[in-house]
């Protein structure tokens, strides 16, 4: 009799633990097991890529990185197909088991490879580059398992409450990895990190494994037929019009990210490479990582909704390309350099800490901390307005086509500005070459994140007339859509002065009518001065 009320008790924590974070009771073991493999597996994947970009830049340097990138570019376009490929032609548990598992078996044998002296240590040499080459690889293969997993185990109105805790599971890996990779170094060395990495996927892949076997009904037992893929390709290539003014800085956004993301790393990894040994590169990865991660953590849950609600869908998504180019301006006049002599007047800074190295290191963390953040959160909410036939044949275009095309053309446009740079200053001192390379590519990280501000904003202008077209022809459903982003997308546009885009307003109040028809006249009130007479006899109605 006893255990009756202790059982009552642990169901009323369990209940008030969901309500907290906004779960129903039927969601919580699923939500926690994908929360577990997700965890496990994004420590491992982290831990690999702290020991692999050390163990890269002691073997070819920063300067190489570009060949990374385009091989990259290659290796994860054919993953995608491969994966979709698997999809049609195996059951679906068999394809996540088995891409879990390859994440993990390689290390193993890359591990041995590090330690292969034939052919005066060429064999070594090359598993390095291998190893990095993989770690995209398992970066992939990592994301496409998280989720088409979720996909299959929650329906559309679950996962808008379920995905983003499961997600928040890599930004508890960052911090988990980072903070406990100085300890591994120190008990098992670089090398050996590896083999825990190995340990962490094979444990996510097991966790993975049981999540299966556990809700076999959500996982068919026969392979995927895409067919409507097939109708979507042949759908894309009809968008016109209205559509197509949308798709195009769509795919320019996703593309200049990309793009950005990687000349922030060239520069960012080419200072580390300059200033620590490999050991010391990896511990600071790692620390870098985990201090990131609790700022992320932070962000996500107290700060992230609340920049949306206030700024808007695409409001949020200029922050940090605007974040970034100011930022850069900054380095680049050495304002950093200014305040470093300043504070140093009192303060004893070591030698290696100059106002270059430490602007590459507030760019690289501005743009982990909002990529991961704000540019996460709202990345679904850009696809909404798609016709349904052709959304999910877009986003497989910008995850499989657009980001490894702009990895591979950021990759070779590095390799021929080194070159011409090489070209132009043949007989300059080394440090004189750094500095040339600094400042141009320190440019192009401000004209990127200038245009990448751009795309945001025509995806702006065309956002809400696309959606309002969705909406005219049954296209949307509302109760899948971001509503308090949508809605304040639409105020947006009804906040604009003047009365030339009366219509787009007009067709924006009937929208808001459709999405919320019980709270329209708490939003439309307070824009009642603003608008023409028109529109407020049409919003009293």
């Amino acid at each position: 009799m006893k255990l009756l009320p202790r059982t009552r008790i642990q169901g009323e924590w369990v209940a008030k633990i969901l309500k907290l974070v906004n779960l129903r009771p039927e969601e919580g073991e699923r939500t926690l097991l994908m929360f577990a493999f997700y965890t496990a597996a994004s420590i491992g994947l982290l831990w690999l890529e702290y020991s692999a970009i050390a163990l890269f830049l002691d073997k070819y340097g920063a300067e190489s990185l570009p060949l990374i990138y385009i091989a990259s570019a290659l290796m994860c376009a054919g993953l995608g197909s491969l994966y979709s490929w698997l999809q049609r032609m195996l059951p679906m548990r068999v394809v996540l088991l088995a891409s879990a598992l390859l994440t993990a078996l390689p290390l193993l044998l890359l591990r041995l490879g590090l330690q292969v002296d034939y052919l005066d240590g060429l064999i070594a040499f090359g598993t390095v580059f291998l190893l990095r080459l993989w770690l995209d690889a398992v970066e992939v293969l990592n994301d496409l398992n998280s989720q088409v997993a979720a996909n299959q185990l929650f329906n559309i109105r679950e996962i808008k409450r379920t995905y983003p805790l499961v997600s928040s599971g890599l930004l508890i890996a960052d911090v988990i990895s980072g903070f406990s990779l100085p300890l591994l170094l120190l008990l098992f060395g670089l090398n050996n990190v590896l083999v825990a990495a190995a340990l962490m996927m094979l444990i996510g892949a097991t966790t993975l494994f049981y999540l299966a076997q556990r809700y076999e009904q959500a996982f068919p037992k026969s392979p995927v037929r895409q067919w409507e893929e097939t109708e979507s390709q042949i759908g894309v290539s009809r968008t016109t019009g209205p559509l197509q003014r949308y798709i195009i800085p769509l795919f320019a956004f996703f593309i200049l990210s990309e793009a950005l993301f990687l000349l922030i790393e060239f520069q960012y990894l080419g200072q580390l490479d300059e200033t620590f040994e490999p050991s010391e590169i990896a511990g600071f990865l790692g620390l870098f990582g985990g201090i990131i991660g609790l700022c992320e953590l932070t962000s996500q849950w107290f700060l992230s909704s609340r920049v949306i609600d206030r700024l808007g869908v695409f409001g949020a998504a200029m922050v940090l390309p605007a974040s970034l180019s100011i930022l850069g301006i900054i380095t680049l006049t050495g304002v950093l350099d200014v305040v470093l002599g300043l504070l140093g007047q009192t303060i004893t800074f070591p030698a290696w800490l100059t106002g270059l190295f430490l602007g590459l290191i507030l760019l690289k963390f501005i743009d982990e901390l909002f990529r991961y953040t704000l540019i996460a959160g709202i990345e679904p909410v850009l696809f909404q307005p798609l016709p349904p036939r052709i959304r999910y044949s877009i986003q497989t275009s910008v995850q499989g086509i657009a980001k490894p095309m702009s990895s591979g053309i950021t990759g070779i446009s590095i390799l021929i500005t080194i070159g011409f740079l090489r070209w132009v200053f043949p007989k300059e001192s080394e440090m004189i070459w750094e500095q040339w390379q600094s400042l141009v590519f320190g440019t192009a990280i401000i004209f990127f994140s200038l245009s990448w501000w751009l795309s945001a904003w025509f995806l702006r202008s065309s956002y809400v007339n696309l959606l309002v077209k969705s909406a005219e022809q049954g296209r949307l459903g509302f109760a899948d859509a971001a509503l308090r982003a949508l809605k304040r997308a639409i105020v947006e546009v009804l906040e604009k002065p003047g009365t030339e885009a009366d219509n787009d307003k007009s067709s924006c109040i009937q929208l808001l009518c459709q999405m919320d028809p019980e709270n329209v006249g708490e939003v439309l009130a307070p824009l009642l001065p603003q608008l023409s007479a028109a529109l407020a006899l049409q919003s009293r109605r």
